[in-house]
C-alpha cells in the first residue's frame, strides 16, 4: 500500500501541465502580481482617505492641567460677575482643571487643494489598476515565452538524441569494419568525435531546459514545473499580414502615460491653491470641571441676601459648559518665492510627462512593427530551413550509400549529417520563434489574457 501511494504521488507530481494551465496557475500564485494587486488596494484606500478628508473631522478631546494660580471653569466678563447678587462668591475656581469635549473642523475653501489632491489619488488608483492589468499581460507573455522555449529545446533534444543514436551506430559499424580491415583508425576517431560532440550538445540542451524550467517555476510562485504538454503550432505560410494594428490611444500603456500627464496637471492646480485664502469652519462643545480651590463664604457685612453663608466649599467639584463656533481665514501673502518655485517645478514635471507620453507612443509603434516583422522573418526562415532540410535529408541518404561503396570519405558524410542536424535545429527554432513573435505581438496589443 505504501508503494502504491508513493507511485501515485510521484505520478501526480510529474503530471504534465498545459500552457493554459500553467498561465492560470502563474496568474494566481505569482509573487510580483500579488504585490501589484496589493498596490491597487493601497491606492484605493488612499483615494478613500482623500475623499473622507473633504468632509472634515470630528475629534473627542480630553485634558488635565494643573496651574500655580486658580482658574475659573469658564471665561467670565466683569458684567457677569457684578450682575450676580452674591458677586464672585458663586464663581468656582480650581488649580486642577479637567476638560472633556467634542470638536468638528472642516475646510470650506482652500483654493481647491483638497479637490486636486483627491483627483490625484483617483488618478493614482486608476494608474495602479492599469499597471496591474499590464503586469498580468507581461506575466502571460513571459510564461508563454518560457513554455514555448522549453518545447523548442525539448524538440531539439529529441532530434539530437536520434542523431546521437545514429552516430553511435555509425561508430559501431565502423569499428566492426575496421576489424575487417576495410576502415581506418582515422575513420574511427572521426566517428568517435562526431558521437561525442552530439552527446555534448545533448547535455547542453538538457541544462538549458532545466534552467528555463527553474525560471518558469519562479514565475509560478516557486511551484516545481516538470513536464510540458504538446502545443499545436500552425504556421501561415501565405502570411497575408492578417494581424492589423490597434489604435495606440486605446491601449492601456498609452492610457497610463496620459494618466501621468493628468496627474502632473493636477499637481499644478494643487500648488496654485497656495495663492488663495484658506477658510475653515470649527465648532466645539465641552465641559470643564474640577475641585474648588477655596471655601467661598459671603461676609456678614455684605448686603447680599446670602451674607454669612458658605456658597462653595473647598474641594467641592463644579462644572461649566463651554461651546463655540467660528470661521477662520488664513491667507499667505509672502513666502519668499517658495510657492512660485514649486509651481515652476510642477510645470516642468508636466512638460516631462508629456514628452514621456510621446516617447511611449513612438516606442509602442516601433515595437508593434518590429513584432510584425519578426513574424514575417520567422515564416521566411522556416520556409527556407524546411526546404534545406528536405534537400539535406535526401543528400544524406545518397551519401550514406556512396560512403558504403567507398565513393566518398567519412568526413563528407559526417559534414552532410551535421549540416542536416543544424538545419533541423534551425527549422525547429524558426517554428517556435514564429509562435513567440505572435505571443509578443499579442502582449504589445494587450490581447494575451483574451486568447
Amino acid at each position: 500500500m505504501r508503494h502504491f501511494a508513493l507511485i501515485s504521488l510521484t505520478a501526480l507530481s510529474l503530471q504534465a501541465m498545459s500552457l493554459n494551465e500553467t498561465i492560470s496557475y502563474a496568474l494566481e500564485h505569482n509573487n510580483a502580481l500579488q504585490q501589484a494587486n496589493i498596490s491597487v488596494e493601497r491606492s484605493k484606500t488612499l483615494r478613500d482617505s482623500k475623499q473622507g478628508q473633504r468632509f472634515g473631522r470630528v475629534d473627542v478631546l480630553a485634558s488635565y492641567d494643573h496651574y500655580n494660580n486658580p482658574r475659573t471653569l469658564e471665561p467670565l466678563t466683569p458684567i457677569s460677575i457684578a450682575g450676580s447678587p452674591d458677586g464672585a462668591y458663586t464663581i468656582p475656581t480650581t488649580k486642577d482643571l479637567f476638560n472633556v469635549g467634542i470638536a468638528y473642523n472642516v475646510t470650506l475653501f482652500d483654493g481647491f487643494a483638497q479637490q486636486s489632491s483627491y483627483e490625484m489619488s483617483d488618478l493614482q488608483y486608476e494608474n495602479s489598476s492599469i499597471r496591474s492589468k499590464l503586469g498580468r499581460e507581461e506575466l502571460i507573455y513571459n510564461v508563454r515565452n518560457l513554455y514555448v522555449s522549453i518545447l523548442a529545446l525539448q524538440e531539439q533534444l529529441s532530434a539530437q538524441d536520434l542523431y546521437t543514436t545514429s552516430q553511435v551506430r555509425l561508430l559501431e559499424r565502423i569499428l566492426q569494419e575496421k576489424e575487417l580491415g576495410s576502415k581506418s583508425k582515422l575513420d574511427v576517431l572521426k566517428a568517435k568525435s562526431s558521437a561525442q560532440s552530439s552527446r555534448s550538445q545533448v547535455a547542453s540542451l538538457e541544462a538549458n531546459i532545466s534552467t528555463l524550467k527553474a525560471t518558469l517555476s519562479a514565475l509560478m510562485g516557486d511551484k516545481e514545473f516538470d513536464k510540458t504538454s504538446p502545443l499545436n503550432i500552425v504556421i501561415d505560410k501565405s502570411n497575408k499580414n492578417a494581424l492589423g494594428e490597434s489604435e495606440i490611444s486605446s491601449l492601456d500603456r498609452y492610457k497610463a502615460a496620459n494618466l501621468n500627464i493628468q496627474a502632473s496637471q493636477k499637481k499644478i492646480d494643487q500648488v496654485s491653491a497656495a495663492n488663495y485664502p484658506k477658510i475653515d469652519f470649527g465648532a466645539y462643545y465641552g465641559q470643564n470641571f474640577g475641585p474648588n480651590d477655596t471655601t467661598n463664604t459671603v461676609p456678614l457685612t455684605s448686603s447680599a441676601p446670602s451674607a454669612g453663608q458658605t456658597l462653595i466649599s473647598e474641594g467641592d467639584w463644579n462644572s461649566a459648559v463651554n461651546w463655540q463656533v467660528g470661521v477662520h481665514l488664513k491667507w499667505n501673502v509672502l513666502d519668499f518665492g517658495s510657492t512660485s518655485a514649486m509651481s515652476e517645478e510642477a510645470k516642468l514635471a508636466l512638460l516631462q510627462a508629456k514628452l514621456e507620453g510621446n516617447s511611449v507612443k513612438i516606442e509602442m509603434r516601433k515595437n508593434i512593427l518590429t513584432a510584425q516583422n519578426n513574424i514575417k522573418l520567422a515564416i521566411a526562415q522556416y520556409n527556407n530551413y524546411f526546404a534545406q532540410y528536405e534537400l539535406l535529408d535526401e543528400t544524406q541518404k545518397i551519401e550514406t550509400v556512396r560512403y558504403e561503396n567507398d565513393a566518398i570519405t567519412l568526413t563528407d558524410l559526417l559534414n552532410t549529417s551535421a549540416k542536416k542536424e543544424l538545419t533541423h535545429a534551425q527549422m525547429i527554432n524558426a517554428k517556435y520563434n514564429y509562435q513567440k513573435a505572435s505571443y509578443y505581438l499579442d502582449y504589445l496589443l494587450e490581447k494575451g489574457e483574451t486568447k
